[in-house]
C-alpha cells in the first residue's frame, strides 16, 4: 500500500508540474496575473542545467506516460561506485518493462542503468540524469535490473518506478523496507516542489514581496 500511495504522490506531482509548465507558456499579466517587467528593469536569472533537464522530464512524462500505472516506485540512495541491483521474474510474455528513473536533484548527475537477462547479456542500458524507458520482451526469464553510480562521483538519489505486469520486484539488499520509504517520503516532496519550479514563478514572487 505505501508504494501505491508514493507513486499516487509521484504522478500528482508530476501532473502539477506539467500544470506549470504550461502557465509558462502566457505572457505575463494575462488572467490578472501581475506583470514583473512592469516596475524591474532585471534581467531575468537564467534557467541551470539541472532545471532544464527536469523540465525535459517532465515534457516527456506528459507525452510518453500519459496512461502508465505504475507498479511500484522506489526512492533508492546510490553511495559513489555503489550499485543497487534488482530482480524480475518474467513469467508471462510478451510483455512490457516501462518506467522512469531520475535523479531527485537539480543536477547534471548522471548514473547508469542495465537490464540483463539470466545469461548476463545486456538488453538494454542508459545512462544519463533521468531516462523514461519502454522495453519490449517476448521471452520469460529472470531479469536483473541494475542501477550503477560509477559518475556522479558522489552519493544521488534516485527514484524508480516500473511496471511489468509480473510478480512484485525483489531487492537483493532488501532495502524495500517500508519504514525508511515512508520516513524519506517527505524530504523526496519537498525535492521535487524545488526541482520542477520554474524560474517565472520564482521572479513573481520576488517582485510580489516588494
Amino acid at each position: 500500500m505505501p508504494n501505491k500511495i508514493y507513486g499516487l504522490l509521484l504522478l500528482l506531482l508530476l501532473n502539477i508540474s506539467f500544470i506549470n509548465n504550461q502557465n509558462t507558456n502566457e505572457k505575463p499579466g494575462q488572467n490578472g496575473e501581475p506583470n514583473p517587467n512592469e516596475n524591474a528593469n532585471e534581467p531575468e536569472e537564467p534557467k541551470t542545467e539541472g532545471m532544464i533537464l527536469m523540465e525535459q522530464f517532465s515534457n516527456e512524462w506528459e507525452s510518453k506516460m500519459r496512461d502508465f500505472v505504475m507498479d511500484y516506485t522506489y526512492y533508492i540512495p546510490l553511495e559513489y561506485r555503489d550499485q543497487e541491483v534488482y530482480y524480475e521474474n518474467v513469467t508471462t510474455v510478451p510483455t512490457v518493462f516501462k518506467g522512469t528513473y531520475f535523479i531527485a536533484d537539480e543536477t547534471t548527475d548522471q548514473i547508469e542503468f542495465y537490464i540483463r537477462d539470466s545469461l548476463d547479456r545486456i538488453i538494454y542500458q542508459h545512462s544519463g540524469h533521468y531516462n523514461i524507458f519502454e522495453i519490449p520482451l517476448k521471452k520469460p526469464d529472470k531479469y536483473t535490473i541494475i542501477f550503477r553510480n560509477n559518475l556522479a562521483k558522489h552519493k544521488v538519489v534516485v527514484t524508480f518506478s516500473m511496471n511489468t505486469g509480473q510478480n512484485n520486484l525483489i531487492n537483493s539488499k532488501d532495502l524495500t523496507n517500508t519504514e525508511k520509504k515512508m520516513d524519506h517520503l517527505e524530504a523526496v516532496i519537498k525535492k521535487f516542489n524545488m526541482e520542477f519550479k520554474l524560474s517565472r514563478d520564482i521572479h513573481i514572487k520576488r517582485y510580489q514581496s516588494k
